[in-house]
């Protein structure tokens, strides 16, 4: 992940342009692929784009190199390879401990496979918002892949673009695929449980490789092999001039066919993703399911809540990727986590399953 020295110092509004994939203009595309020191060390995924105009507009017929970064947990003894990405120094960005051109990773326990977590930024976003996240999950025994999607590549401005929504969960599944088919990450990766987490887009993401078909569209990508999703302050519609817009089919009824646990958090002064049409969504889930409110909080949380949902996340990824019985009878009876700002279990959203460590729909 490593910027090359002609773009080390190019700024922050110049460096968010790269992490969005905006085009200087139709002809120019740019991405954090074209600006990294060590590009064949890093995990860029070249994905070649189904010609399907009606699905993926622009991007169809392209081929999309996709940068991850990967977190994991690591040997005791530490590499000393901290490297601050050149963007917002003071808040994101920092890579502890990363690999240098070459190396292979060590895992802590190289016989273990552990679980995967998937993590989706939202629009206008990108993976390093995510960094010290993506640390956090993997110091608790996890591998974490945090895709940086680049959604400006094929976007166009001040218009709307349906075509990313089924673009998201397509490039999600192919970046999936590369990680278990490789021989770096593969043979450690537990792939009987495979999670998601996200944010907003990254939210709606989430919901559509579990399952969600785009405006009751079919051919929207899902994948079986999730098995859990944290969704927080997930897009799934909202009004716009006047009229109301549902993700996923007719009030997002299309959404029992997710049948993967998930645990929504939601902010109370959200006005971008709105609890009038997050809290119905959540009834047509058709697996465990859980929803966490965020008093108070608009779409991007405060500091505390940022934390409340680590701790709930942790707890969540416990029960249902870890398969942790003690974890999620607390899941199933904990009204709010210590500490951070005020949060609230919603009891009466919550479906969850009837035995300890079960699956699926709840009788």
């Amino acid at each position: 992940m490593e910027v090359a020295p002609e773009y080390a110092d190019i700024g922050d509004d110049a460096m968010h342009e790269y992490l969005l994939g905006r085009a200087v203009d139709p002809d120019h595309s740019r991405y954090l692929a074209d600006i990294l020191k060590y590009p064949e060390s890093a995990w860029i995924t070249d994905v070649k784009v189904p010609d399907e105009h009606a699905l993926y507009g622009p991007a169809s017929g392209l081929t999309l190199p996709i940068v991850t970064f990967l977190t994991y947990p690591s040997s005791a003894k530490r590499q000393q390879n901290s490297y601050a990405f050149p963007y917002h120094d003071a808040r994101y960005g920092i890579f502890e401990d990363m690999l240098g051109p070459g190396e292979a990773p060590r895992f802590a326990d190289p016989d273990e496979r552990y679980p995967l977590i998937i993590l989706a930024h939202g629009s206008e976003a990108h993976g390093i918002y995510d960094v010290r996240h993506a640390h956090n999950l993997a110091s608790h025994g996890y591998i974490v892949a945090v895709i940086n999607y680049g959604d400006d590549r094929t976007a166009y401005a001040d218009q709307l673009n349906p075509h990313v929504s089924f673009l998201r969960p397509f490039l999600t599944k192919a970046v999936l695929d590369s990680l278990l088919a490789s021989e770096t990450f593969g043979a450690h990766i537990d792939t009987d449980n495979i999670g998601i987490t996200g944010h907003s887009f990254g939210g709606y993401t989430a919901l559509a490789i579990a399952g969600g078909p785009f405006q009751g569209n079919m051919a929207t990508v899902s994948d079986k092999r999730i098995k859990a999703g944290v969704i927080a302050a997930p897009w799934v519609g909202g009004n716009y001039d006047g009229n109301d817009f549902f993700a996923f089919g007719p009030d997002n009824s299309d959404l029992n066919r997710v049948n993967a646990p998930m645990i929504c958090f939601f902010g109370t002064k959200d006005e971008d993703t709105l609890a009038s049409f997050i809290l119905p969504a959540m009834r047509h889930l058709s697996g465990p399911t859980y929803v966490v409110e965020l008093v108070d909080q608009p779409h991007i949380f405060e500091q505390g809540s940022w934390e409340d949902r680590d701790n709930w996340e942790l707890l969540f990824f416990s029960a249902y990727l870890k398969n942790n019985p003690a974890s999620l009878e607390m899941l199933k009876t904990a009204r709010s986590m210590k500490g951070g700002n005020e949060d609230i279990q919603l009891f009466d959203y919550q479906r969850s399953p009837v035995k300890t460590g079960e699956r699926g729909p709840v009788q």
